[in-house]
């Protein structure tokens, strides 16, 4: 061996699993990054829309109420004593007349035996009396011969003759006393049958709050031993119903309704009363509503709490969009004061148009004239020519406009609407479109018109781009609203999305029409 070789060096590096995980990781990243570099991208902002449909439109008032039967009895005790026997329990069928509990009797028993003599004792006393009064008759016929005959004085006539008419009298009370005691009996009797507690009519006993051996203590007012409900079949909804939808309410309106029993079940009934009487709680105003419903099966029991709906208005197979299509708007079609968050634009002399905020028709002209100009989005020249066509026309309006408000008001929206008929020319395609859904904004806050339908405004997707289109919008669920237009089953409206709102820089110097302001 040769003492010049150099020794042998280890090398040293990674063990081969690592290595191996190594690389795997590393294509995995290649991949992923591959994967998102060459995918296809989703559309950036996009608009959700869903389908214009045709169907139902059920609008309704919805509160909570309680079932009870149509008529509920509470059988009562009219006299005092104590329960000696109890022949009806909870949901027992019952008939009229059928006995339910009986009292212990004896106590009117003896007072029955008692009336009896008494009405003896007094028949008694009308024999003695008849008897006197037969005697009574005899001396004074006697005392009148011994008169006719002049043996006595007119005075022992006399006599004889009150004597006589005295147990006539007396005749007279023994029978009022017999006919009294007649009645005392018949009165303790009917005592007696009342220890004997019926069922007053047919039905089902819902409550029973008596036990044999108890005491029933009349002396006050009627105990309730038994409560029974005539006629399960069918039962009453008692609905609180909130001051502001009672106005909407009317008899013969369906009600569905639900109990927590049976969630899945609904059950119709129909309103038969709207009771003008208020109830008060905790400052809230109700006013309760009757309604009569089926029970099939037999399955809703009295004190239920009933989830329900009063149907107000139903409508079958008429157009109709999600409420969400008619309060989406265009980020650009909101006025920039509102999108600023800010207060109403003012220049160094006043607001646009010169002198709009002075008077009260010149300030409603100015706010009115200020928002146009907003909306719109006019440029520098624009802005000028609009200007000279609002200040025209406030002129002309109030010219007009006397000193009654209701005057004032027609005239300012004939202005509004000529200024509107004016502007159009001088407007690019793009500031059209926004005129025409500025104009079914006005125009909905119009008030109802034909058929309780006001004006609406929803945009469709045209080349892209949502397009408002006016409709005539009517009855709404919450989730969906009616609406007449050009719109047809199928279509798609917007309801959400789209690319959020741009800010603006303030328009300032001579062209921009004056500094803006927050207020």
């Amino acid at each position: 061996m040769s003492l010049n070789a150099a020794p042998t060096r280890r090398r040293k590096g990674l063990p081969r699993p690592v290595v191996y995980t190594l690389a795997v990781i590393g294509l995995l990243a290649a991949a992923s990054a591959g994967w998102q570099l060459f995918k296809p991208k989703a559309p950036k902002d996009p608009y959700r829309t869903e389908q214009v449909q045709q169907g139902d439109i059920t609008r309704s008032v919805s509160a909570s109420g309680s079932l009870q039967a149509l008529v509920q009895v509470d059988v009562g005790s009219q006299i005092s004593g104590q329960i000696i026997k109890v022949l009806a329990d909870f949901n027992d069928q019952v008939r009229a007349g059928q006995l339910l509990a009986i009292l212990d009797p004896q106590t009117y028993v003896s007072r029955v035996r008692q009336g009896e003599a008494q009405i003896v004792a007094n028949q008694a006393q009308v024999a003695q009396a008849q008897a006197q009064a037969a005697e009574a008759r005899a001396a004074y016929n006697r005392t009148r011969s011994l008169y006719d005959q002049g043996i006595v004085a007119r005075a022992a006539l006399e006599t004889a003759e009150a004597a006589w008419k005295s147990t006539q009298a007396n005749i007279q009370a023994a029978r009022a006393s017999v006919t009294q005691s007649r009645a005392a009996l018949a009165s303790t009797r009917t005592d007696l049958a009342r220890t004997r507690i019926v069922a007053p009519i047919d039905g089902v006993i819902i409550n029973r709050s008596i036990e044999p051996g108890q005491t029933v203590a009349a002396s006050l007012s009627a105990p309730v031993l038994f409560q029974i409900a005539n006629d399960l079949s069918k039962l009453e909804v008692k609905i609180s119903v909130d001051e502001a939808d009672i106005g909407q309410v009317r008899e013969g309106q369906t009600v569905r309704f639900t109990v927590d029993a049976f969630p899945d079940d609904t059950y119709t009934g129909v309103v038969t009363q709207v009771r003008k009487q208020p109830e008060t709680e905790s400052n809230v105003v109700a006013y309760i509503v009757i309604a009569q419903a089926e029970n099939p099966g037999g399955k809703l029991m009295p004190g239920m709490t009933a989830n329900a709906d009063i149907v107000i208005q139903q409508l079958s197979g008429v157009l109709k969009v999600p409420a969400a299509a008619l309060r989406w708007n265009p980020p650009d079609q909101q006025p920039q004061a509102a999108r600023r968050g800010a207060g109403p634009a003012v220049g160094p002399g006043g607001p646009p148009g010169g002198g709009f905020r002075q008077g009260g028709g010149q300030r409603q002209g100015g706010a009115m004239g200020a928002r146009l100009l907003d909306d719109l989005d006019l440029d520098a020249g624009q802005r000028k020519k609009a200007e000279a066509i609002l200040a025209e026309a406030r002129t002309k309006a109030l010219a007009k406009a006397s000193g009654d408000p209701a005057a004032r008001r027609q005239a300012m929206r004939q202005m509004t609407q000529d200024v509107l008929a004016r502007l159009e020319p001088i407007l690019k395609p793009a500031q059209k479109d926004k005129l025409v859904a500025l104009r079914a904004r006005m125009a909905a806050g119009g008030g109802r018109g034909q058929g309780g339908m006001t004006s609406g405004l929803v945009y469709v997707l045209r080349e892209g781009k949502p397009t408002a289109v006016p409709v005539r919008v009517g009855a709404s669920d919450g989730s969906f609203t009616q609406i007449v237009g050009p719109l047809k089953a199928g279509d798609q409206v917007i309801v959400g999305g789209g690319p959020k709102a741009k800010p603006k820089a303030a328009q300032g110097g001579p062209m921009g029409g004056g500094v803006r302001v927050r207020m």
